[in-house]
């Protein structure tokens, strides 16, 4: 079992953008508080992503979508693509960020 999200053509369950967005908003409100800075992009025809930069490294930065796991599950994914954590588990998905983009010392 993969968990990459679903590939491309595959019939897929898909998660409304709304909801996608909100999952993102709560966790950007976790990394802000974590001294990173956290930007939801959306725009219609193109699923949410949050732009994640890390404010005492802003050379340490990505983006977070949510999809779905080869199991179906919603989660965090970082664009290369691997799997963060699931929607439901935020602490984890911004303990998993903070490690990425961590400066030395951090």
């Amino acid at each position: 079992m993969s968990d990459d999200p679903q590939p491309a053509g595959r019939a897929t369950v898909t998660i409304e953008p709304e909801k996608a967005a909100t999952a993102l908003r709560q966790l950007a409100a976790e990394l802000e508080g974590r001294r990173f800075s956290a930007r939801l992009r959306t725009k219609e025809g193109t699923p949410p992503c949050l732009t994640v930069i890390n404010l005492a490294a802003p050379a340490l930065a990505d983006s977070v979508l949510v999809a779905a796991g080869a199991d179906d599950e919603w989660c965090f994914f970082f664009p290369w693509p691997e799997r963060i954590a699931p929607v439901g588990d935020v602490m984890a998905a911004a303990d998993r960020i903070e490690r990425v983009l961590a400066e030395i010392g951090r």
